[in-house]
């Protein structure tokens, strides 16, 4: 269970770079996701959560502006790397399992979904003629449908 938590975690990470941390973060201070004593118990403060989920919703509103740079230059894609990164590392030590396994998955899945997203909604702008704001909003749905389907049934 842990390595498709992963990568969907990861997966919304590269759409959203702190949608995956936000979401662990919150599970983790809300006890749905055990975390004590590991590397990664300060995800389950509830002030590092509520930052998060803040950072999170200022990211949404940022990612519609004309002058966000693309997700998938290097710094915008190094983060989205790490933030994948960070919350499969922290699934997979949540349910015991090694860190660096859960890492390589989120990473994996972050910077393919950066792509595939970043494509994908080019594509769907392009023909159905809608603005890229609009399509941008049914890529938010989806990396939050994404992240509350990951972390279902985490105990």
């Amino acid at each position: 269970m842990s390595a498709s938590r992963a990568l969907g975690l990861g997966a919304i990470s590269g759409l959203r770079s702190l949608s995956g941390p936000a979401f662990v973060s919150r599970a983790a201070s809300r006890g749905d996701l055990d975390l004590d004593g590991t590397i990664f118990a300060f995800l389950g403060s509830p002030r590092i959560a509520k930052a998060l989920v803040l950072m999170e919703l200022g990211e949404l509103v940022g990612d519609k502006l004309p002058v966000t740079p693309s997700r998938t230059s290097l710094p915008p894609l190094l983060g989205r790397a790490a933030s994948g990164a960070l919350v499969g590392a922290a699934v997979f030590v949540s349910e015991g399992n090694r860190a660096t396994t859960g890492a390589a998955l989120g990473s994996t899945a972050a910077i393919v979904a950066a792509f595939a997203g970043e494509r994908l909604r080019a594509l769907a702008v392009e023909k159905t003629g809608l603005p890229d704001p609009v399509v941008a909003l049914a890529e938010d749905a989806t990396v939050l449908l994404v992240g509350l389907r990951s972390l279902r049934n985490v105990r």
